[in-house]
């Protein structure tokens, strides 16, 4: 178990991230925000952050501090100029879960991580948001034991639901129609199913995609101009293909081999 003294500072709110919180809070644990600039870190940031707040359920951004040599715990981000005495991660080469399989998902995810930090075992639920995080196509699939495809879908669509102001059967229906819109528009050449038009990609085409089991490269057009180009549910060498695609191209990349995931950033698209 880690120590008690330990604070466990969060990376960016999703719901792994929202059942990690809780799980720290029924501990009586200390649980801080990665931020940047005194806002909460996004996942586009939670590596750089350069301070801490306490965001409660009015999701205000109180600031907080992190004392120089409390033991703390990084969860899925980075502080500049402080080293963690445990990092809970599977996203970068060196991470915990990094290389871990489908059917070992709950050591290899964070939520699974943490758990085990606290050497508390996994409720039904908290099996589902893990295998979800970490492995989602593979989960679709069967491929997590302990983890009901169905039971993953309901979840999964109702957390949707509730961020997005839609309803269940909406969300549902939106991942159904993914799904066989991804089967239809496989290519048998390239291995993969491309929405390459931001303007066309149907909203919940990614996770259609996993649960049709179908790896998709698509783009999505950010606020900012800038266009993002994704590859999801690949094996490993398909995932490596395209990350080393774009980086010959100049282009920074991220990405997962073997959790069959990757992305890479284009120039603002107004140039």
């Amino acid at each position: 178990m880690i120590d008690k003294e330990a604070v466990f500072v969060l990376g960016a709110q999703d719901p792994e991230m929202r059942e990690i919180e809780q799980v720290l809070t029924d501990a009586r644990r200390t649980a801080l925000h990665a931020a940047h600039k005194g806002r909460r870190c996004t996942a586009q940031n939670a590596y750089a952050a350069n301070g801490v707040v306490r965001v409660g359920p009015d999701q205000v951004h109180r600031p907080a501090l992190l004392l120089p040599k409390a033991p703390a715990v990084w969860v899925e981000c980075g502080l500049a100029g402080r080293e963690p005495v445990f990092r809970v991660d599977h996203h970068h080469p060196g991470d915990a879960g990094y290389t871990v399989p489908p059917e070992h998902y709950l050591r290899g995810s964070s939520l699974g991580q943490v758990l085990a930090l606290l050497e508390r075992e996994p409720t039904p639920t908290q099996r589902l948001l893990a295998a979800g995080d970490h492995c989602l196509t593979a989960a679709y699939q069967g491929a997590c034991p302990g983890v009901d495809p169905g039971e993953l879908l309901f979840l999964r669509a109702a957390w949707r639901a509730k961020m997005s102001g839609r309803t269940l059967s909406d969300v549902v229906e939106g991942i159904l129609d993914a799904a066989r819109r991804v089967r239809q528009h496989h290519d048998s050449e390239f291995g993969e199913s491309r929405f390459l038009d931001p303007t066309q990609v149907p909203l919940d085409l990614a996770e259609g995609a996993a649960y049709a089991g179908l790896p998709v490269r698509y783009r999505a057009l950010l606020p900012e101009g800038v266009l993002k180009e994704m590859f999801k549910g690949g094996r490993p060498e398909a995932v490596e293909a395209f990350m080393a695609e774009h980086r010959d191209a100049g282009r920074p990349v991220y990405g997962n081999p073997h959790r069959g995931y990757a992305g890479t950033y284009w120039e603002a698209a107004a140039r």
